[in-house]
């Protein structure tokens, strides 16, 4: 009798065990391809998060990067609040009575200055430069033919030339700018100049000079 019975559980565990293996094989596929799909859907939530969270990010900066450019935009001034600092107490005591270039050191590599100033020092409304010229690191200095007293500073009182952009130190655009407004200035009557006198030999002109006499033929 135990021979037929063990024939009978060899028999079935030969049958029984594949089945066991497969049924084993396809839980555990199951199982890995649930984790899988666990971790893609996560994987996809925290994409989701971290790309909001990155828009999020750039707009907050790009409205501070927008607040900060509108806080260090230069402000507009116009020639009547010009004239109005020029005659304040706040321009006396900055400047003491001197010129605007007075105490103006510009900064440079090496022992030797540049020949030539910068081209500009103010680029889309910001000051580019730590050390601008004397007349864009005060932005109530505005070049203007009406606003005469600021121009004066840079006339020579003896000449009546304006001084050398050197001895100034004014950027080349704000240097250009002064010679176009000074000398519509002068046209608008609002600068005196002096002509030099010439004295003519009127005798040169006369009909009675070798170069100019009528010839009389015979």
């Amino acid at each position: 009798m135990a021979a037929p019975m063990r024939f009978v559980a060899i028999q079935l565990s030969r049958r029984v065990y594949p089945l066991w293996q497969a049924v084993s094989h396809q839980k555990n596929v199951t199982t890995q391809l649930q984790a899988r799909w666990n971790t893609s859907i996560y994987l996809q939530q925290a994409r989701s998060l971290s790309r909001t969270s990155v828009v999020m990010c750039d707009a907050e900066e790009e409205n501070v990067e927008e607040g900060a450019s509108k806080e260090s935009e230069l402000p507009v001034v116009t020639w009547e609040e010009s004239v109005r600092y020029l005659q304040s107490s706040e321009f006396a005591e900055r400047y003491n009575g001197r010129e605007v270039w007075w105490d103006y050191v510009r900064n440079h590599k090496g022992s030797v200055p540049p020949q030539k100033t910068r081209k500009t020092c103010i680029r889309a409304r910001r000051i580019s430069t730590g050390n601008p010229c004397p007349i864009c690191r005060d932005q109530n200095l505005v070049v203007d033919y009406r606003n005469v007293e600021l121009l004066q500073h840079f006339i020579c009182p003896h000449t009546g030339e304006m001084h050398n952009v050197l001895r100034t130190g004014v950027c080349q655009k704000k240097h250009r700018l002064l010679i176009k407004e000074i000398e519509k200035a002068k046209d608008h009557g609002l600068l005196s100049f002096t002509v030099p006198h010439k004295e003519y030999d009127y005798e040169e002109y006369n009909r009675k000079h070798p170069a100019t006499a009528t010839v009389k033929t015979c």
